[in-house]
């Protein structure tokens, strides 16, 4: 199973879609036209749509509590446009508290809030916090970002393991709660919730699957809508700098993870200045996202958990992220909704559709119609015209900026190109394209790390894949008993689980390089 990489969707937009239905807006509404003084008739007065949508958490990082039975319920409604969430016991922090986040579609930016109602017998008026306060900074950042963990394991909520039947103590406390929930105070304003007690929420049958009725579990119904609005976020981020315009067809080409390499989308001079520093940062990504996978191992495995391995997929985005900071100068350390900070891990849901290239294509297509023909037009036969289209528009794109930037009179762009590009390059352009999780080896193999093999340059790989020896024969041979299962710890990539389409992927790609010496 390969796992999209879920940075763009919903991406770039030619404008602000305004959010509709329930907001803040209409909650503060409910507060003064209803007199509502307490958490539960708050919970009352919400939208039916609000209350049918929700996970719940039974071990809690965040301001409010939470515990098997009573757990914290984070309802997100149809899209996560406006999420409310509480928990349940008076012994819990932030009893008395609803937190609140709504998504600005004009601005692109999160605003967070808490609501803090009076003690009953106290009375007095709903104290409303300012937006994004200090205490709601700590974890989300600055600007704000989502924090909800990432596919395929999300610790300490009910359905914690992705398509997966509860676990024993997930069974038993979700038992506890359903059993109490009808006549809580608060938990029975919750819609549908016996969903939670059939197994199928969590793990669709085979003939649910076939019939294509499977709904997402709850887990996942909120990771998808949550990235789809960071998604929308970091796009307004990156069309607000000033060098999107020369980085555009890079961005487009490199979010679509099978469109080559980062070396076929920068003019040679460019690539060899950056080949480098590219390689520190995706060692470094590799580094941030295995610490990531042990802790939330870790944290997986408290309390009795399941101790499931939380290594996931490759995307990382590590070429599109490393444009976007050694380009456009925008920071993307927040960008994953992974409660670890810091990290890289943007897997989400297998998709049905690839919502990518449409969403991206939007605004460069208006200027640019050849773009929107070949993708619509692209097929595995048709010589991958789409692909390379963005990898030219991208050197001539960066090569005018270049002399732009260099004060070369406008004129001089349209003179004859220069010498032909280096060998190493040449060679990626007319091989075959490189997978994404081959970056993860050049991190490696390349900067020091793990022994010298010279992944990114296919004109020396290619000679070495059956001449050079190793202890497993080829160093072909040694490659593929690295990705297998065979090798154990020793798999390769250190720290990461790759899916099987990934490693397919790359077995393809080496056997074809090999093949070429034949």
């Amino acid at each position: 199973m390969r796992y999209t990489p879920w940075l763009f969707l919903g991406l770039l937009a030619t404008a602000a879609t305004p959010a509709t239905g329930f907001d803040f807006e209409a909650l503060q509404q409910l507060l003064h036209t209803q007199h509502i003084g307490t958490v539960e008739q708050l919970l009352a007065a919400l939208p039916a749509t609000q209350r049918s949508h929700y996970a719940l958490v039974f071990e809690s990082r965040s301001l409010q509590g939470a515990s098997f039975e009573n757990p914290r319920a984070i309802l997100f409604g149809a899209d996560a446009r406006f999420i409310v969430t509480f928990d349940g016991s008076p012994a819990q922090r932030g009893f008395r508290s609803v937190e609140t986040m709504e998504f600005d579609a004009a601005s692109g930016e999160f605003r967070l809030r808490e609501l803090l109602f009076p003690e009953q017998a106290a009375g007095g008026q709903v104290a409303v916090s300012e937006v994004n306060p200090e205490r709601c900074a700590r974890c989300h950042g600055t600007p704000a970002r989502p924090v909800w963990d990432t596919f395929p394991l999300w610790p300490g909520a009910y359905g914690e393991r992705y398509r997966a039947s509860l676990s024993a103590r997930e069974r038993a406390g979700i038992k506890s709660f359903l059993t109490q929930q009808p006549t809580h105070p608060r938990y029975r304003q919750l819609l549908y919730a016996e969903r939670f007690a059939d197994n199928q929420t969590f793990r669709p049958s085979a003939v649910s699957q076939y019939s294509g009725t499977v709904r997402e579990p709850p887990n996942a119904e909120l990771t998808l809508a949550l990235t789809r609005l960071q998604s929308q976020s970091i796009a307004r981020h990156l069309q607000q700098q000033p060098a999107f315009e020369a980085y555009r067809y890079a961005l487009l080409g490199l979010a679509d993870e099978s469109c080559g390499s980062l070396a076929e989308f920068y003019p040679e001079e460019l690539w060899r200045a950056q080949r480098a520093a590219f390689g520190r940062f995706a060692t470094d990504t590799v580094a941030a996202n295995s610490r990531q996978a042990q802790l939330k191992s870790a944290r997986a495995a408290s309390a009795g958990g399941s101790g499931a391995s939380a290594a996931t997929a490759t995307s990382a985005l590590i070429q599109l992220r490393f444009v976007a900071e050694s380009a456009l100068s925008v920071p993307t350390g927040n960008w994953t909704l992974a409660l670890e900070q810091g990290t890289y891990d943007f897997t989400m849901p297998p998709l049905t559709v690839q919502p990518l290239r449409e969403t991206l294509l939007a605004p460069i297509s208006v200027n640019d119609a050849a773009v929107r023909e070949l993708s619509d037009s692209a097929t595995a036969a048709d010589g991958d015209r789409y692909c390379s289209y963005l990898q030219r528009r991208s050197r001539t794109a960066l090569a005018a900026a270049a002399l732009e930037a260099a004060g070369v009179p406008e004129a001089s762009a349209a003179s004859p190109p220069r010498p032909a590009q280096s060998a190493a390059v040449a060679a990626i352009q007319i091989g075959p394209a490189a997978p994404a999780a081959l970056q993860l080896c050049v991190a490696c193999h390349e900067s020091g790390v793990a022994p010298a093999v010279p992944f990114s340059n296919p004109t020396e790989l290619t000679q070495q894949l059956r001449a050079r020896s190793t202890p497993h024969g080829a160093l072909l041979d040694e490659i593929r008993f690295r990705l297998s299962a065979a090798a154990g710890a020793q798999r390769m990539p250190l720290g990461l689980n790759l899916s099987e389409g990934e490693r397919r992927s790359l077995e393809s790609y080496f056997a074809t390089l090999a093949s070429s010496t034949n």
